[in-house]
């Protein structure tokens, strides 16, 4: 008798065990399905830029693809265990790319064009109000157009994390460097538009 209670109670814990396991299985279109449609919502809500979708489809299509050949003789266990950590990858990178709000304004990061604008901006005004001279200037701007030619490197095959982190470091370089220029003995005086 205790035999075989032993092995009915072992038998439901199986069950439940694998029954557990199973609610958190997706199979392989359905997550295909649920990452296309939180690219879809990305794009519709604004929380993925244009070039973020591109890329992200792109990495889809290449998942879905490599999918298609496995598939032609049958999934092992290992092509299976391929695709889900693929997928999974993805996931994150939707995750990531909806929430780094690299195109809105406000507390997160300003996207790059806006970056771009704000520090041209800063230089004009510090030409206009002599606080930079023409000579300096001149030398903003080419550090400027220096990273904005790496900028165009990179956006060539679409912005890796890596790629918008270096961006980064160089534009708040340039951003220090700006604040400094502006604010050492090298005066123009009024500055030229000034009345």
């Amino acid at each position: 008798m205790k035999t075989f209670t032993i092995l009915a109670a072992a038998s439901v814990l199986a069950l439940s065990a694998g029954a557990a396991s199973a609610q958190g299985w997706m199979s392989i279109n359905q997550r295909q399905a649920n990452l296309d449609a939180r690219i879809d919502a990305g794009v519709r809500s604004g929380d993925l830029t244009r070039q973020e979708a591109v890329t992200l489809r792109g990495d889809f299509r290449a998942v879905s693809n490599l999918e298609a050949t496995y598939r032609r003789n049958g999934l092992s266990n290992w092509e299976r265990t391929d695709l889900d950590r693929r997928f999974d990858a993805l996931s994150n990178r939707i995750r990531f790319e909806r929430h780094d709000r690299d195109d809105r304004q406000g507390n997160g990061w300003m996207n790059i064009n806006q970056r771009q604008a704000n520090l041209d901006r800063r230089i004009d005004q510090g030409i206009r109000t002599g606080k930079i001279t023409r000579a300096e200037a001149y030398r903003l701007r080419a550090d400027f157009q220096t990273i904005a030619r790496l900028e165009n490197r990179y956006r060539a095959n679409g912005l890796s994390n890596w790629e918008r982190t270096d961006l980064d470091r160089r534009f708040d370089t340039l951003s220090a460097r700006i604040r400094i220029e502006a604010n050492d003995s090298n005066r123009y005086g009024a500055g030229y538009g000034q009345r």
